[in-house]
């Protein structure tokens, strides 16, 4: 039935129909041909699985991120970044990785960091010397920061699916976001002195001063977010609550740039986005009727581990089973759908399930910038006007340092776990 269930869902993909609907429609079919399940069963799951406080935090964290970007605090992020790290080698591109670590603490997605901050990023590094297929490539690149630090609308979709802690899951993405960080700037310094790229000459502290004050308000985004969760006094959605206050606040009262009419466009952007999400979720209910019927995470488990026991070589083969996935399937699709199936393993081979959830998110994200599908590739190309073929050529060599980091993540637990053992026991 699962093999039936998959052989549809791809064929309906192939056609050209969106995910959620080919894996509801698959899934739907083989439930009434192999099964008793009603269609009021059906029915039930569906509304059941999205019937979920969690997955509030999803909608509240796009739309602070969205409103931040109206507020155009991007120039005023990028400055500041400038002025901490233009000086050292790599320049207006270091620059371009530690904005996108702040940008990141607001925006939740790659997508969001691409299009909010990516064009103020490609235009500065064209203009200090850097080729535009490198500027776009180190763009995508430290957007995929996005979905590790929090807030994280990934962790938070994949912490639901697993019933685990988000704020144990949001507060795990934080080393390894900044571990991810380190990796780029290390390959940077070196192709920057490889390459002859420009820097510029170190700030003062007074001009550090004022562009810090300049920023400020942006960065009190990401200490709101985080010191909400992490003290436990607010749960993440009520965090992300507060954080779409905080950004309505910046745009209408503090900045006056954003009006009442792109408020209510910003959310009206959000609501779509998060429609089509929120119907992939009800569509992968429907796939885990399958899932539970026929037993796969079972007999999945037990195949694996019959043909080896060796929590490496099997922590590696997940990787590269969520990698392949990442460069065929959209990302929210892969994690609602993939989640399940591989908890038993992971759950077999003793890792946990934080350090497991940060895994997926990071590894599914470097998926964004591999074709065939590769949303963030496509949407960086689009972005800074550069062909894919130039595209693919620059980030390749970033994507392996993307996947070190990842490596580190699987093998070293105490990159995701000391801080939420730390704060939460």
């Amino acid at each position: 039935m699962i093999a039936l269930a998959w052989i549809g869902f791809i064929a309906t993909i192939l056609i050209g129909m969106p995910v959620a609907f080919a894996l509801g429609s698959s899934s739907v079919v083989m439930l009434m041909m192999n099964s008793t399940t009603t269609g009021v069963a059906i029915t039930s799951k569906m509304v059941m699985g999205l019937d979920s406080f969690t997955l509030l935090a999803i909608p509240f964290f796009m739309i602070a991120g969205d409103l931040m970007t109206e507020t155009g605090v991007g120039d005023r992020i990028f400055d500041f970044a400038g002025t901490c790290v233009r000086h050292i080698p790599g320049g207006i591109a270091q620059v371009n990785i530690v904005a996108s670590v702040v940008t990141a603490g607001m925006s939740g997605t790659a997508v969001n960091d691409i299009s909010s901050i990516g064009p103020i990023e490609v235009r500065a590094m064209e203009k200090a010397g850097f080729p535009r297929p490198f500027a776009g490539a180190i763009t995508a690149a430290s957007s995929a920061l996005g979905p590790i630090i929090p807030p994280s609308v990934p962790l938070v979709l994949i912490g639901s699916i697993m019933g685990v802690s988000i704020s144990r899951l949001l507060v795990g993405g934080l080393i390894p976001g900044l571990l991810m960080a380190v990796c780029l700037m290390v390959y940077v310094a070196f192709t920057s002195k490889k390459r002859d790229f420009p820097r510029q000459p170190k700030a003062s502290w007074g001009e550090r001063g004022k562009a810090f004050l300049k920023a400020l308000p942006a960065l009190l985004m990401p200490v709101i977010l985080m010191s909400g969760f992490m003290s436990g006094f607010v749960t993440p959605t009520e965090s992300a609550c507060i954080a779409v206050f905080y950004a309505a606040f910046l745009g209408l009262i503090f900045y006056h740039n954003v009006s009442l009419k792109q408020f209510w466009h910003s959310i009206t952007r959000v609501a779509q986005l998060c429609s089509t999400t929120m119907l992939i979720i009800a569509a992968a209910c429907v796939f885990g009727l399958i899932i539970t019927q026929q037993q796969i995470p079972q007999k999945l488990t037990t195949a694996l581990m019959s043909l080896t026991t060796n929590y490496y070589i099997i922590v590696l083969l997940l990787m590269l089973v969520i990698l392949i996935l990442g460069c065929l399937l959209e990302t929210t699709a892969i994690m609602i759908i993939i989640t399940p199936i591989l908890m038993g393993i992971v759950q077999a081979i003793g890792m946990d399930l934080v350090q497991f959830g940060v895994l997926e998110a990071l590894v599914v994200t470097i998926g964004l910038y591999t074709p065939p599908v590769g949303v963030g590739m496509f949407l960086t190309c689009k972005v800074c006007q550069i062909k894919a073929q130039s595209f693919l050529k620059e980030i390749w060599p970033m994507i392996i340092m993307l996947l070190i980091a990842a490596l580190l993540v699987a093998f070293v637990p105490g990159i995701v776990l000391f801080l939420p053992n730390l704060i939460y026991g």
